[in-house]
């Protein structure tokens, strides 16, 4: 017996509502990634996001059976949860990304600063020396 909802012109549109938006993210981040505006390897966790959303809305009782199999009962509520659970893999994700950028730039700093101290060591050096001549 399935429920009444999965058969509703209501649920059918929602469907090819949530395909649709997919595939129009899916296309923008391809879009983007072609233009060099983002980089593949932070194109993979969106790419990966967007097919999750196309094939749960393709295969919505699929969702239904293993939201059952989980101990959720409301279909819909498992898809928010995979949905935050989603969301926290982009966010731990760009947080090492972010905390790799900042140990980095934090080393570049310290590079240009030493440099800057040989460079102003050698031009006194010079300066000295030449004067001297």
């Amino acid at each position: 017996m399935q429920p009444a909802y999965l058969y509703t012109g209501l649920q059918l549109r929602a469907q090819l509502l949530v395909v649709a938006l997919g595939l129009l993210v899916l296309l923008f981040v391809l879009n983007q990634v072609r233009r060099k505006k983002i980089r593949e390897e932070y194109s993979l966790l969106w790419i990966f996001s967007a097919t999750v959303l196309v094939l749960s809305a393709t295969f919505i009782k699929s969702v239904e059976k293993l939201s059952h199999l989980v101990g959720i009962y409301y279909p819909p509520a498992f898809l928010f949860l995979i949905a935050i659970l989603m969301v926290m893999v982009l966010q731990f994700h760009f947080s090492t990304v972010i905390s790799t950028l900042r140990e980095q730039n934090k080393n570049l700093t310290q590079d240009l600063g030493i440099l800057e101290t040989e460079v102003k060591a050698l031009r006194q050096a010079l300066e000295a020396g030449g004067t001297r001549s």
